[in-house]
């Protein structure tokens, strides 16, 4: 029985459960905003409100707590030097909740879940390139000396045929 719970729950086990926290958490701070359903979105900003009034202060307690949620340790730091500094004058509220329109499957309330106030995290990481963008680079590298050739081929050309009219 569900009486007396203020605490809103989705019941896929506890395992999967705090997994799904995680990753959601995780995926929140690398881009800045998530879109999900609104159950989750609700259990989420809770979670999230938590963690980041732990980034306003460094302690060992804190960094423990934040070290539970997310094991890498410069994970850790980067919300340490970025997001407390970003909302240390900033006394709750930290995320929103907007709502969206419903998913068009199943008809569930999506919602998009966002910084209240402007909070910018550079993770330093380069973009890797996928095997598209590979193909393209190598496409216009051997394009541009064909290019080039073709170019050289009519400038020779056009020296001979004015050099021949010239005589």
């Amino acid at each position: 029985m569900k009486h007396r719970t203020k605490l809103i729950k989705f019941h896929s086990g506890k395992d999967s459960n705090k997994m799904i926290l995680r990753k959601m958490m995780t995926n929140f701070f690398k881009y800045s905003h998530i879109v999900t359903t609104e159950k989750r979105g609700k259990i989420l900003k809770r979670f999230i409100d938590i963690a980041v009034a732990k980034t306003r202060e460094e302690t060992e307690a804190s960094k423990n707590y934040l070290l539970k949620y997310f094991p890498s340790k410069a994970f850790v730091s980067t919300l340490f030097a970025q997001v407390g500094p970003a909302v240390k004058d900033i006394a709750g509220g930290y995320v929103r909740i907007v709502r969206m329109n419903q998913r068009d499957n199943d008809g569930s309330m999506m919602v998009r879940v966002e910084w209240a106030h402007p909070v910018v995290i550079d993770w330093g990481e380069k973009k890797e390139k996928t095997a598209k963008t590979e193909k393209a680079e190598k496409s216009e590298k051997k394009k541009a000396p064909k290019k080039a050739v073709k170019k050289e081929k009519a400038e020779k050309s056009e020296k001979v045929s004015s050099e021949e009219e010239t005589k």
